[in-house]
């Protein structure tokens, strides 16, 4: 078996889980004896797996090392990803129950932003191939 075959594997796999994750309806847990303080853990824990993942997501693909022209590829790809399914989120608002915003997609971008600098080698590394 290639050995590009499983990291590459495992990065589709969870790409698809990420997107099911952000896409179908969800009932998150509930925290906190109040509701303000239900509504506030949810917002950080929503909102802090929104930066990390993307972060994680960002670092991953450069840490990958595929050619330039695809690194470029799929910078692209991570950003539309991020702003796609809050775009779906917000068509599918009556149905799904879930609420895409702008402020979440500019989490992502943020998120995406620091896994490359994290990244920064790998992302600027040149074309071993």
């Amino acid at each position: 078996m290639n050995r590009t075959f499983v990291p590459w594997g495992a990065w589709w796999i969870a790409t698809f889980v990420w997107t099911a994750l952000l896409t179908l309806p969800i009932n998150a847990p509930m925290f906190g004896d109040t509701e303000e303080m239900r509504n506030w853990t949810r917002l950080i824990l929503s909102k802090g797996a929104h930066l990390s993942v993307y972060a994680a997501w960002a670092f991953i693909t450069g840490w990958l090392q595929p050619r330039l022209k695809a690194r470029i590829f799929l910078l692209f790809f991570l950003m539309a990803h991020a702003v796609g399914t809050e775009w779906c989120q917000w068509l599918t608002r009556e149905t799904m129950g879930r609420h895409g915003s702008l402020r979440d997609a500019a989490l992502d971008q943020v998120g995406i932003l620091v896994g490359v600098i994290a990244g920064y080698r790998y992302w600027t590394a040149p074309d071993t191939r």
